[in-house]
């Protein structure tokens, strides 16, 4: 009990301080231009097993023909990306189904974090992705990591030091899904 509450503490602090790092004035993005869709491959393939071990299938789709490229700060994306996958994992089921989708929106690259888990209630979108704010009726199952409520402001800095916007789509018991969109290049 003690190293699982001093591994969160740890999770904590390192969160809190990617946060403030992010916040700095001085912050720049070590950007190139890359296909979203291939380091997406990347990132799926680091999460395969364990959503195999939670017996939840995952995939990239790719959504359309057109390369969804953008210039991205890769670990930061990379960040961003896992942890929507994290969120996903943690509610959904087994027999559950987690669908990271790619593609070229206008004049934004595209990536979708869709879930068939528990879903989110629509009183709680507004607020998802403030620091520190839990859904109420979707805290995070028994045996999970739990949540610091820092994840999804997290993901939602790192869209907007990259230019993008984030939102959300659930229905309770029905799943949810987050957009993050990034603009072309």
């Amino acid at each position: 009990v003690a190293l699982r509450n001093t591994q969160q503490a740890a999770g904590l602090v390192r969160s809190l301080g990617d946060l403030a790092l992010l916040d700095e004035p001085g912050f720049r993005l070590d950007a190139m231009t890359m296909d979203v869709g291939e380091v997406l491959d990347d990132i799926v393939l680091r999460f395969a097993e364990r959503a195999a071990r939670q017996g939840v299938a995952l995939a990239h789709e790719p959504l359309g023909t057109l390369r969804p490229m953008a210039s991205i700060d890769v670990e930061l994306f990379e960040r961003a990306v896992a942890n929507l996958l994290d969120n996903a994992l943690a509610f959904t089921p087994s027999g559950g189904r987690i669908t990271v989708s790619s593609g070229v929106d206008g004049e934004r690259a595209r990536v979708d974090v869709a879930d068939t888990g528990c879903g989110i209630a629509e009183a709680e979108l507004p607020r998802l992705f403030d620091r520190y704010y839990q859904a109420r009726t979707t805290t995070a199952p028994a045996g999970s990591d739990g949540g610091k409520g820092l994840g999804l402001a997290i993901v939602k800095r790192i869209a907007e030091l990259h230019g993008g916007t984030i939102d959300v789509t659930s229905r309770l018991g029905a799943g949810t899904t987050v957009s993050l969109r990034l603009p072309r290049r």
